[in-house]
């Protein structure tokens, strides 16, 4: 089994896509994760992608509607128009935290239906706001939903219970086992993100996500996959922290992708 090494537009959008996607091709990856406008411009993007021949990773984050009809229509809407243009998946922020375990349930089945419609697969995150957002939360969807993809990106998690879930290891568990795509990034039991994640503070938290990821890696092979994606995800501004005097950023967000992708890479190699 591959790595498909997948780089976020998160923290770059200030780029020129040209430029943006020069430097993703540079550095080895494989695809990019990213949202898609509707109408020409997604066509001119999609056209981009082909022309640096980079896959991509579809991302929707932006339904927010409280009325679960209109939530709904809009979730719909945009799953399609990412499906359209064929990624390798796509990666959805899916429900809200506050709707109904029924409720969440609909839209969870409302992407199987695209995902079978389409032949694209749609992998949930498990981030907080959405219904995924905690462990013992999540665990309930994925026993209601033995076929549910997840992607899992489990700093959400420690954030939530302000733990490294050592207290929930049945849930942590089953969710590997459930992980399709995955976001790489180190969180503590206070923050999704720690502040540098190469440097001894945070060592016991390194060391539990490289086993969590190894771990991931393990159960995609062990189930016949050719390729798992995993994109690097530490974050800008707000997830990154900056001094408060200054305004200078406490970490360099594209050099700690890099460090996370080498130490990935030396577990899998």
């Amino acid at each position: 089994m591959v790595i498909k090494w997948i780089c976020p537009r998160w923290g770059s959008a200030h780029l020129d896509w040209k430029v943006f996607l020069g430097k993703v091709k540079e550095q080895g990856y494989h695809g990019v994760e990213i949202d898609l406008p509707f109408g020409q411009e997604k066509k001119e993007i999609a056209a981009m992608l082909r022309d640096f021949e980079l896959d991509f990773v579809g991302q929707h984050w932006q339904t927010q509607e409280v009325d679960l009809a209109k939530h709904k229509e809009e979730y719909k809407r945009h799953l399609l128009n990412l499906a359209e243009e064929k990624p390798l998946l796509i990666n959805s922020h899916t429900g809200r935290d506050f709707f109904s375990f029924k409720q969440n349930l609909e839209l969870i089945k409302l992407a199987q239906d695209v995902e079978e419609e389409t032949g694209v697969p749609v992998a949930h995150e498990t981030h907080r706001s959405r219904f995924p957002f905690a462990a013992h939360v999540c665990k309930q969807y994925l026993h209601e939903v033995p076929s549910l993809k997840l992607t899992s990106d489990l700093s959400h998690w420690c954030c939530v219970a302000e733990t490294l879930l050592d207290n929930q290891q049945e849930a942590v568990d089953l969710a590997i086992k459930h992980t399709y795509h995955i976001h790489a990034r180190v969180g503590s039991t206070q923050s999704p993100q720690v502040i540098d994640p190469r440097v001894d503070t945070y060592k016991e938290e390194l060391a539990q996500f490289k086993n969590w990821w190894k771990a991931m890696l393990n159960n995609a092979q062990a189930t016949g996959r050719p390729y798992i994606t995993i994109a690097p995800e530490y974050g800008p501004l707000p997830y990154a922290l900056q001094h408060p005097q200054t305004g200078n950023l406490l970490g360099n967000q594209w050099e700690i992708n890099q460090f996370i992708r080498k130490e990935i890479e030396d577990l899998w190699n």
